[in-house]
């Protein structure tokens, strides 16, 4: 079968997002809409969030009682996949148990992926570069670009047998494991290296 990847087994499927997941966009602004003094605090998470497949951090807004209660259909719960919608349309992240009951910001998506779905599958396919360039192809050609939530309901998805879609998202979450503690390594080498230079320079 040919599918937006390329050629797999026949026995696979490919169906639009719309049926392998409920997919939500985030709430207007005014839904978020801080207050100074007496509100509930809503971890709101934007796309400046995502990084490398990851919620790195969030945004805590104070909002009324009554805005934090019509929030409750954009909260993320562990397996969810958050994707941008409007700037940086290549950039996704998955919820973890420590980011249930977040807030899908405005300028992103939330998919929620139906039980014959692995969440972790669904993340490195949307990172797939045929999918990336799909998502290209159908965003808005304005200066930001933007993915209607229309739009990607109809993105293809490939959905294999479950064991093999476990078996991707065990291998390409290993690896993204593995980059994570890379990059961290780097961090702390330059944090080291910063630190070392005035040290050396005064030490004479």
């Amino acid at each position: 079968m040919n599918s937006l990847v390329g050629p797999v087994p026949a026995d696979w499927q490919e169906m639009p997002l719309a049926e392998v997941c409920d997919v939500v966009a985030g709430p207007s602004s005014t839904m978020i809409r801080p207050v100074d003094a007496d509100g509930v605090p809503v971890e709101v998470v934007a796309p400046k969030h995502l990084m490398y497949g990851r919620i790195a951090d969030s945004g805590t807004v104070l909002v009324t009682a009554k805005a934090s209660a019509q929030l409750d259909r954009y909260r993320l719960a562990p397996g969810d996949l958050i994707c941008v919608r409007t700037g940086d349309l290549g950039k996704q992240a998955l919820a973890g148990p420590e980011h249930e009951g977040w807030i899908t910001g405005t300028a992103c998506f939330r998919l929620r992926p139906q039980p014959f779905v692995d969440s972790r599958y669904l993340l490195h396919y949307m990172r797939h570069p045929a999918v990336r360039d799909w998502i290209d192809r159908h965003a808005s050609t304005a200066t930001v670009p933007t993915l209607t939530l229309n739009t990607l309901r109809t993105l293809p998805v490939l959905v294999p047998p479950s064991a093999i879609q476990e078996a991707i998202g065990d291998t390409m979450s290993a690896l993204d494991d593995k980059v994570a503690l890379h990059r961290k390594i780097v961090e702390v080498t330059e944090q080291l290296r910063d630190s070392l230079l005035p040290l050396l320079l005064t030490s004479q």
